[in-house]
């Protein structure tokens, strides 16, 4: 008999994200609605503070003036549902560019569409991770660790002579 464990599922996705905000100024996990993309922002250090922009205090707060927001929020930043508001994106541009050497400042998040990669692409180039999350996979539903096919293909030692 199956067995699937609902509550408190790990994301395979988790140590990637850390990993990725030790490389870069910012994250942004991208996928379709309800895979997971606010859950996994509760993985962040509690030190994070998490802005919804679906929240109407939040979106207030960031949306009145972008600029200032990152002036006064410089690091330890989560913003999910950031398609919501197409401003952030150079204003984030900006604060990033402030201190460009400082690696896992922001994470955004935003479910995937053209406007949003446009928006990245276009305000963010080189400035940021795209970590593309899909929905649970069943080994994740299972509680079993990620397949090894990845690890062993990219193995630096695995396709050399």
């Amino acid at each position: 008999m199956l067995t699937f464990i609902l509550l408190g599922m790990k994301r395979h996705a988790t140590p990637l994200l850390h990993e990725l905000l030790t490389l870069f100024p910012c994250v942004a996990i991208i996928g379709t609605r309800q895979c997971g993309k606010t859950t996994l922002l509760q993985e962040l250090p509690d030190a994070w503070k998490i802005y919804d922009l679906e929240k109407g205090s939040d979106y207030d707060q960031i949306a009145e003036d972008p600029d200032l927001f990152f002036r006064l929020h410089r690091q330890d930043v989560a913003i999910d549902e950031s398609q919501l508001l197409a401003d952030i994106f150079p204003a984030l541009r900006v604060a990033i560019d402030s201190d460009r050497g400082q690696t896992g400042r922001f994470v955004i998040t935003g479910s995937s569409s053209p406007e949003l990669l446009h928006s990245i692409s276009e305000s963010l180039a080189g400035r940021v991770a795209i970590l593309e999350l899909s929905p649970f996979n069943l080994s994740e539903a299972m509680a079993l660790p990620p397949s090894r096919f990845f690890q062993i293909i990219s193995e630096s030692n695995s396709f050399t002579n």
